[in-house]
């Protein structure tokens, strides 16, 4: 059981955890998680309450959702609709939220979480989102080529530039 509570440990009874980042859809609805270390307290309120930019980047059979937290720097989570488990996989129209993101900080030295935002999707944003997954996960999948592919789109191109060609964008400004 994960949990999204601050102040709590992410995955109970661990503590250090691997940095990553990981968007995902699943039964739950979408979802990003940030694992990382040295977490500031700007990046935490960035997270909380900062202005929310989101894009839409898609590269072959790989979606990335680009993001940006109030001061931060683009960043992106590749996405494969076939690399989530089995039992949690299902398509948009299945998933109990499909038209909002939840957004989980994690400190990797210690497991706990320290920001949770739940971020509603404008309506055009999430139905586009939606229609792509539903068009991947209909598709083939290999492996191998995803990997492969993930390294040659990180070799050409960074998260900003990723966001000039982004298909799909939105802007929450608080």
């Amino acid at each position: 059981m994960q949990t999204d509570q601050v102040g709590q440990p992410y995955i109970p009874g661990q503590g250090k955890l691997e940095e990553k980042i990981r968007y995902r859809l699943d039964n739950e609805g979408h979802s990003l998680l940030i694992v990382k270390t040295k977490i500031t307290d700007q990046e935490i309120e960035d997270i909380k309450s900062g202005a929310v930019e989101l894009g839409v980047y898609i590269d072959g059979p790989i979606i990335f959702l680009l993001f940006k937290f109030g001061t931060s720097k683009w960043n992106d989570a590749p996405y494969s609709w076939h690399t989530v488990p089995s039992g949690i996989r299902v398509y948009p129209q299945e998933a109990l939220k499909d038209n909002t993101l939840m957004v989980v900080l994690v400190e990797a030295t210690d497991g706990l979480v320290k920001a949770v935002r739940e971020i509603p999707l404008t309506a055009e944003f999430a139905s586009q989102l939606n229609e792509y997954i539903t068009i991947q996960a209909n598709g083939s999948f290999n492996g191998l080529s995803y990997a492969k592919h993930i390294n040659m789109v990180y070799n050409q191109s960074t998260a900003e530039e990723m966001r000039e060609m982004a298909t799909s964008y939105m802007n929450i400004s608080n």
